[in-house]
């Protein structure tokens, strides 16, 4: 019989087959300078018949920034290592367009004998340098837009570095956008240090996202306030960890509004709920807080939240055991008998020293709305010791 041995054979054919139909040009260049082979996509991107082609440092000539990136792919191959560049040419190789983008690559090929090669890779990327260069040209659109739209926006991430400003705000506050767009400002440099807290304090489940409102006074470069209000959202990981936010600042300087009036009661009273010493918080009929001040904040501190999202529990700011029963007694006082709701001397949870005054409140059913009550709290820590 007869037997033949045709692996080394075929696997050629197929290789060759390969590399003469790449979308890429491939030219193999031997240790003397010559092309020992080159495919057709090389051919046709020299534009050359294929016995009569030049190398890649003869194809590619033109602008200084050209033959120099030419010359480190060349030392590249003299020296056998691997390279790999970018280079835009005017005009394309082809001659009918007014540039061309070309990513050059060599690597050493070795060959049988001893004997080196180096291996070329051109490929036409001007397409898609032409989709990166419109992408962003649309995001230069948007990026202007973004910072000459009619609202202010900020980023701040949890340490409190604002990361980012538009134009808009940057103005507002009379700062150079060009020395702070990037950072170097943080939120305790615009915003009262009492609200820092329960903007940089958010707490949520892993996935969850939280968006809070705030009314108060931002602080300019020169010290003076803008009445501003801020929508502040805040998006957690799966890890539980927050995100940097996305803030949308309203100005809300005289003038603005059409109903004036109406806004500045709106500005007047929010300055009030966020600057009092009192510690004020909304609550629900559960004792869940629905809302509450920035002195709120500073003196209990983030409060943990539940599965449900309805809010925090008010209870868990305050010592457990007879501190707790005392409130809870309050709370239920205000459906029954509103009229009279003593003060209660209550403890703050975790601080054994910090003692509070408490006042429970409700809040009439005419005016609509989840709360039902109205807690304030003062510290009488101070007083107390000077008492004692």
């Amino acid at each position: 019989g007869v037997i033949q041995f045709a692996g080394q054979a075929t696997r050629n054919d197929v290789t060759k087959m390969m590399a003469d139909t790449g979308t890429e040009g491939l030219a193999v260049v031997d240790d003397e300078g010559r092309i020992i082979y080159a495919n057709e996509t090389y051919a046709a991107l020299a534009g050359q018949p294929a016995g009569d082609l030049r190398t890649v440092e003869r194809l590619f000539t033109g602008a200084p920034e050209v033959s120099e990136a030419i010359y480190r792919l060349a030392q590249a191959a003299r020296e056998q290592r691997t390279g790999a560049e970018e280079i835009r040419l005017s005009p394309a190789l082809d001659g009918q367009h007014e540039f061309g983008w070309y990513r050059v690559r060599v690597r050493p090929l070795p060959r049988s004998g001893g004997r080196q090669a180096a291996l070329w890779t051109v490929a036409d990327v001007t397409h898609e340098r032409e989709r990166q260069e419109n992408v962003f040209q649309e995001l230069q659109h948007a990026i202007d837009y973004l910072d000459h739209a009619p609202a202010g926006f900020l980023s701040v991430d949890p340490d409190g570095a604002i990361v980012y400003l538009n134009a808009t705000l940057a103005t507002w506050l009379d700062y150079d956008l060009a020395q702070v767009g990037s950072g170097g400002l943080t939120l305790s440099d615009v915003v009262p240090r009492n609200v820092v807290a329960m903007m940089t304090s958010f707490s949520g489940a892993p996935g969850d996202v939280r968006t809070e409102t705030f009314d108060l006074d931002l602080r300019r470069r020169n010290g003076q306030f803008l009445p501003v209000r801020l929508y502040h959202r805040v998006a957690f990981g799966q890890d539980g960890r927050p995100g940097p936010s996305r803030t949308l600042v309203l100005n809300r300087s005289p003038g603005l509004d059409v109903d004036e009036g109406q806004r500045a009661a709106e500005v007047r009273f929010a300055r009030f709920f966020n600057n009092t010493p009192v510690a004020i918080a909304t609550l629900n009929r559960a004792g869940r807080v629905i809302q509450s001040n920035a002195p709120f904040t500073r003196l209990f501190g983030t409060l943990p939240r539940t599965a449900e999202d309805d809010g925090p529990s008010v209870l868990a700011a305050f010592r457990d055991g007879g501190d707790r029963a005392q409130l809870e007694a309050a709370l239920r006082a205000v459906g029954e008998n509103p009229s009279d709701i003593q003060p209660l001397e209550l403890y703050v949870s975790g601080e054994a020293n910090r003692s509070v005054r408490v006042w429970v409140t409700p809040v009439s059913e005419a005016d609509g709305g989840a709360e039902a009550a109205i807690l304030y709290a003062l510290d009488t820590t101070d007083l107390r010791l000077v008492q004692e």
